[in-house]
């Protein structure tokens, strides 16, 4: 999918740059970019509206340009090109790595450094698109790179800041069937929870309820208590806001950073257990040995199978009067099933491991410590490597799952951090 975002970009600026060519991620390259430029999208041609493609469908006519619109456009190409610009500097550092020419660690930090400005620049052209499709509907350039960033953005599951887009689109009479999901999902994550219905609905008229996914069953059954939950977390954010002084982890993995705020103040324990994890390199290295659709990412485990601890064992804190529930984000420590009823967990067995949380999942009552958030990074929790160890192995090459390169306390209180340890 995001061969076809990249090979839409590089048509788009070919006219102006030259660049339409096949970009190739190196063997240590975190985040794809592109393997192979499809040939049926390779044809798309920037044209403006009145003109002919070589398909031969005329475009209508287009209307003057305003100086609004005319700004919007500008913007668009601006952010468009420097999007581009970065992704070819990033294929000839990638070039060079793989083919020996250098692979100091001046040059992966090079690379890392332009992936996390590619990301920022996908984001703003993203932004910049909607900008020009609301300010001029019906733009062929910016509603072709929208529908195919919704559809990337559909399959791996990033839900915020879409659902602008995703309405746009179609209230131009598109009926994708991702458009109809992203935007119900993104509505839900968005905290607009009057809009959910509306596209789940239209979906189900059109693709009948079958064709719902497990994740959109989910969000259907619990948005009658969902928004009452919501409030109280976002509540709670704005009084931490304002303190301005919880703990606070940069992880930086395979994939980008990840910035953690800790919830010091509901589970002082757990995160007094975090924070000590950290300093002590513990997770570094750590893989994500397990990262499913839409409901986690699972990590903190050395030995990457699941099967280890740190040789400590913490209380649980999940049962105190102002526990934090789980929201997509949050950070929840893993615990140990109990061999006599596989669907509860052992009280007090949770160690190193933890959860994030890529979706919510209430429950009546909860069974584990949420000791975090994701505060900056969750568009990278998303691209992470899925990884589900129940599923069928294919006879193909597996790749290795994403995983912590270094995680670093960036702020704490200005007091000790004593764990408290299961005796």
């Amino acid at each position: 999918m995001l061969n076809r975002i990249l090979t839409l970009l590089l048509t788009l600026t070919a006219n102006s740059s030259g660049i339409a060519q096949e970009i190739q991620p190196s063997p240590d390259q975190p985040t794809a970019v592109a393997k192979t430029v499809e040939a049926k999208t390779a044809a798309i041609e920037t044209v403006a509206p009145g003109s002919v493609p070589e398909s031969g469908e005329t475009q209508p006519k287009a209307e003057p340009i305003t100086p609004e619109q005319e700004k919007a456009i500008n913007a668009f190409i601006k952010a468009r090109d420097a999007w581009s610009d970065t992704l070819v500097e990033m294929k000839s550092v990638g070039i060079r790595y793989s083919n020996d020419e250098d692979r100091s660690p001046e040059a992966k930090k090079e690379y890392y450094k332009l992936r996390d400005l590619g990301r920022q620049q996908m984001n703003d052209v993203f932004d910049r698109a909607v900008d020009l499709f609301l300010a001029r509907k019906g733009d062929f350039e910016s509603g072709s790179l929208l529908a195919t960033m919704l559809e990337y953005r559909e399959d791996l599951s990033i839900y915020e800041n879409s659902l602008e887009a995703a309405e746009a689109l179609l209230e131009t009479d598109l009926t994708y069937p991702f458009l109809y999901k992203i935007a119900a999902r993104s509505a839900f994550v968005e905290g607009k929870f009057d809009r959910v219905m509306k596209h789940y609905e239209a979906f189900v008229k059109v693709n009948g309820p079958e064709k719902l996914d497990k994740v959109d069953n989910m969000i259907v059954n619990v948005l009658p208590i969902y928004p009452d939950l919501w409030k109280r977390e976002l509540e709670l954010c704005e009084l931490e806001a304002k303190a301005d002084d919880l703990p606070r982890v940069l992880i930086e993995t395979t994939r980008g950073p990840i910035t953690i705020e800790l919830f010091e103040n509901e589970a002082p324990n757990t995160v007094a257990n975090f924070i000590k994890l950290v300093e002590d390199g513990y997770y570094d290295g750590a893989d994500f040995y397990q990262v499913i659709d839409d409901l986690l990412a699972l990590g903190g485990d050395p030995v990457g199978d699941g099967s280890s601890t740190s040789g400590k064992f913490i209380p649980d804190e999940h049962e105190l009067p102002n526990a934090r529930l789980f929201f997509r984000g949050s950070l929840v420590m893993a615990k140990m099933p109990n061999p006599q009823d596989k669907s509860n967990y052992l009280p007090n067995s949770a160690s190193s491991q933890f959860v994030i949380a890529l979706m919510p999942l209430i429950q009546l009552k909860p069974s584990q410590t949420v000791f975090g958030r994701i505060i900056d990074g969750m568009e990278v929790v998303a691209t992470f490597r899925r990884v589900d160890p129940s599923a069928k192995k294919e006879k193909s090459i597996q790749m290795p799952p994403d995983r912590i390169i270094t995680a670093k306390v960036i702020r704490k209180r200005d007091h000790k951090y004593e764990v408290k340890y299961v005796q």
